[in-house]
């Protein structure tokens, strides 16, 4: 039995990163089917887990803290993988705080609906914190992702395209400020963007373990 979960183990760095992408897709999916008027492209994903929404405790829960978990174990599972100069540490360190703010976000949900308007009370300290993480937390990711495929990718094409891939999500990231009425939208198009990567980073590491390490 040991052997076999030995030999199993690799596979942790494709299914982990892939198992935690669909568990956030298709649970927000489902809890925004049930919740009405929710708007997959004007609304944040945290709307659902807003205080005044029906399914919170089950978004919050039940979707956003198993997300992070799995994103978690993906991140120390591939650290096995990876040789140890700074590049590599500082990217797997860049990706473990992304998940663990939106770990921690998931416990300080945002005021109702995650919008303030500023004409009535001052928003909820939770509110703010929610959505001081959300600001933080992505050009992490993005950083974080950036490092890790220069760690990972041997070619200066695969690097080349890496800053290119990184210019995008900087984009997705600048139109949620810039387009509000397609937040939702976009923040599900730079989340899809970094599952992606870091899919087809694992992907790439399970099927060269023993490449060596670019840092």
């Amino acid at each position: 039995m040991l052997s076999y979960l030995r030999r199993m183990r690799p596979y942790a760095l494709i299914v982990l990163p892939v198992l935690s992408g669909v568990w956030l897709a298709g649970g927000v999916t489902l809890i925004g089917a049930l919740t009405a008027n929710y708007s997959h492209v004007s609304q944040f994903m945290s709307a659902l887990g807003a205080e005044d929404a029906p399914y919170k405790d089950w978004t919050n829960y039940g979707v956003f803290i198993p997300t992070e978990l799995l994103l978690l174990a993906f991140i120390a599972e591939l650290k096995g993988y990876l040789s140890a100069p700074r590049r590599a540490l500082m990217s797997l360190l860049l990706l473990s705080s992304y998940a663990i703010l939106l770990l921690a976000a998931a416990f300080l949900p945002c005021d109702a609906g995650c919008r303030w308007d500023g004409a009535n009370s001052a928003p909820s300290l939770s509110h703010v914190a929610h959505m001081t993480i959300a600001t933080i937390a992505y050009p992490i990711a993005i950083l974080g992702v950036l490092l890790l495929s220069f760690a990972v990718w041997q070619s200066r094409t695969l690097r080349s395209i890496s800053l290119a891939t990184a210019l995008v999500g900087a984009c997705f990231y600048a139109a949620i400020a810039l387009w509000p009425d397609a937040q939702g939208l976009f923040q599900r198009a730079l989340e899809a963007w970094i599952y992606a990567q870091m899919i087809l980073i694992g992907r790439y590491v399970f099927a060269k373990p023993d490449a060596p390490n670019a840092g």
